[in-house]
């Protein structure tokens, strides 16, 4: 069963990166530009993982992954914080709101695709 995955990320060349990325390792990935869109895809259907940029206009990753953990319908949609920050206390932050994962941007392709099959224990499909 392929696994979905939600991108959230208003870098719309991160999306792309992440989308090609984790389509050539068998992933189906959908992508929100911000929190508005994310819910518009939530409700259409749920993924998988969730990958979610901590930086954007408006609405930021914290503030996402603080209501996707308190809603009963996504609570247990596993998060993937990812922040051009590289302080530590980012990390800590992302790890207290609930979220499984937290990568610092950049990052190589391969160590996402490897993340995310370990989050997923999904096996690689690449081509």
């Amino acid at each position: 069963m392929v696994k979905r995955i939600l991108v959230v990320d208003d870098d719309k060349e991160i999306r792309e990166i992440i989308t090609f990325v984790l389509t050539r390792h068998g992933f189906q990935v959908e992508k929100a530009s911000n929190g508005r869109q994310l819910q518009q895809l939530l409700a259409l259907q749920l993924p998988d993982l969730i990958i979610l940029d901590v930086m954007m206009p408006g609405e930021d990753g914290y503030h996402i992954c603080r209501s996707l953990r308190t809603d009963p319908i996504t609570r247990d949609i596993p998060v993937m914080m990812i922040t051009a920050h590289a302080e530590d206390i980012y990390q800590r932050i992302s790890i207290d709101l609930g979220a499984v994962q937290h990568m610092t941007k950049p990052f190589h392709p391969l160590e996402l695709a490897e993340k995310v099959q370990t989050i997923l224990g999904a096996k690689s499909y690449s081509c």
